[in-house]
């Protein structure tokens, strides 16, 4: 890809290797259930079965926004989820798992119910991390045994891609630092004339960084 060059969003989402852990940023004021949805239609578009994993009920504040903008927000109700944490049941959830368990039981619960799930265990979507992560700052022990069980060992595997959408403003500077280095890819999401664009500042591939993923404006119901 040419750094001049503006990729569709599910041009862009095919392209992702397995094995892959994306970390996609957005700002409190962005409008990323836009981006959220748009990811969706993308997967959909590209044949791209997969299963949303939803920490401290996020989801449901997505969905909502997406209800609040006019958008089809039912679209989210047959999508497969897994919950970590939170209350609200949003999406066809098929499994919960505690977060006041150990970082070690929490890993195996959640590959319980990973193997009962069919291809949509090969695209992984993640939201509500960044609001686990918070928690964690002030306790950098517990913040390392999250990174060694839950995320470092399942980076290289080749029966997923995983993308995190993250809120940057929520997270400490240098726990961001981490999950930026421990990354393949990284892009940051900003309004650009009325357009949702995704930069990519950090890629596997040299020739790919500054390259923008138009992620467009989805088009109301």
């Amino acid at each position: 890809m040419n750094v001049d060059q503006t990729v569709p969003l599910a041009v862009f989402l095919k392209s992702l290797n397995k094995g892959e852990d994306i970390v996609i940023e957005y700002c409190s004021e962005g409008p990323v259930h836009l981006l959220f949805y748009s990811m969706i239609l993308g997967l959909k578009k590209i044949g791209r079965e997969f299963i949303i994993i939803d920490e401290l009920d996020q989801l449901h504040v997505f969905k909502t926004h997406l209800k609040l903008a006019e958008l089809d927000s039912t679209s989210i109700d047959g999508i497969k989820v897994i919950k970590f944490g939170g209350i609200l049941n949003t999406g066809n959830v098929i499994g919960r798992v505690d977060l006041r368990e150990d970082p070690p039981v929490r890993k195996r619960r959640y590959e319980e119910i990973i193997q009962k799930l069919g291809k949509e265990r090969g695209f992984r979507l993640i939201v509500g991390f960044d609001k686990v992560m918070r928690s964690y700052e002030n306790d950098p022990r517990e913040l390392e045994r999250i990174f060694g069980y839950l995320i470092r060992p399942h980076l290289g595997d080749e029966e997923r891609t995983t993308v995190y959408i993250i809120n940057h403003d929520l997270i400490d500077e240098r726990v961001l630092k981490e999950l930026r280095e421990h990354a393949s890819r990284v892009l940051v999401a900003e309004c650009s004339e009325k357009n949702l664009v995704l930069t990519v500042i950090k890629s596997p591939c040299i020739e790919e960084y500054g390259i923008k993923i138009l992620v467009g404006t989805p088009m109301k119901k």
